[in-house]
């Protein structure tokens, strides 16, 4: 009976955590000038994890790959590490370039891109194997202004945001220019809202856009004050939340009066473009320009 009884409580335990307790959502935050990049309970802002980072290594890009270790930019190149800090890979950025994209794609290949003359995307596996290398002149003399986040889209082309000309580039595998399409701001990333339109980080304009890429039409457009509890300050990285929303970074390097405002570092938005969630803590995290979930 004793035996019994143990197993009884052993699978009521179970259950209770299986139905009873809600698993709370991880994010993974970075930041260019931030010493760290780290993972904390949403529910909870607090930091569970953390990697540092070297100084002058500048991290515009964190990814959790599907089986759980961190994949990140620093400038000099990109590489993985696990849980226990050990790198698994490692891909150098060429002298004068700057990697700035490393995000996981469906399937859980990497994409990487870094800027440079001529600037690169490389699709690469999980074990760190270069699949694809894509080179495209973007026209811009400087580094550090022709990008920081690239994507890709259903047609298995990549957007480029181009930061000194406020312009999103569409090139082909090949590196053939597909597209140009005017923005705003210096555009740091985009991110895929519904069929053709985008979300578009419009940097230090102080501007969120969603816009149809296709034709150049803004959907929806959020200004400095538009969001109620934050003023818009550089927006960065995007990422999509899981009720159909999004997390915005809200980098505040450029902005001397950002602590006076009381604005957060990180927020969340719903579909509607209400604020549900934020972290502004300036004493726990640095500035925060790339945000992804952990799976």
């Amino acid at each position: 009976m004793k035996v019994l009884y143990i197993i009884i409580s052993i699978a009521l335990l179970g259950m209770s955590t299986a139905f009873g307790q809600k698993k709370t959502e991880k994010l993974l935050l970075g930041g260019s000038g931030w010493n760290k990049i780290v993972i904390i309970d949403k529910a909870t802002g607090k930091i569970e994890w953390e990697h540092p980072l070297e100084k002058g290594w500048e991290c515009n890009s964190v990814a959790a790959t599907p089986d759980g270790n961190i994949l990140f930019s620093y400038a000099r190149g990109a590489k993985v590490v696990n849980r226990e800090h050990k790198e698994l890979w490692n891909i150098a950025a060429p002298a004068g370039c700057e990697m700035q994209t490393a995000r996981i794609l469906p399937g859980g290949n990497c994409l990487l891109a870094w800027a440079g003359h001529p600037a690169v995307v490389m699709e690469v596996s999980s074990d760190g194997k270069i699949l694809s290398r894509t080179e495209y002149d973007t026209g811009v003399k400087r580094p550090h202004s022709q990008f920081r986040q690239v994507n890709k889209n259903t047609r298995g082309n990549y957007l480029v945001p181009i930061i000194s000309t406020s312009e999103v580039h569409e090139i082909s595998p090949e590196g053939k220019l597909v597209k140009i399409t005017k923005v705003e701001g210096n555009p740091f990333t985009v991110l895929s809202s519904k069929g053709k339109n985008y979300w578009v980080a419009c940097g230090d304009a102080h501007i969120l856009l969603e816009a149809n890429l296709e034709n150049g039409k803004v959907i929806r457009r959020y200004t400095e004050r538009d969001i109620e509890g934050t003023n818009l300050y550089f927006v960065a990285g995007l990422f999509p939340s899981a009720k159909g929303g999004i997390y915005v970074c809200n980098w505040q390097g450029h902005s001397r009066n950002a602590k006076e405002t009381n604005s957060p570092q990180l927020f969340e938005i719903d579909k509607k473009g209400k604020m549900v969630w934020s972290l502004n803590d300036h004493e726990a995290f640095g500035m925060i320009s790339a945000v992804s979930t952990i799976r």
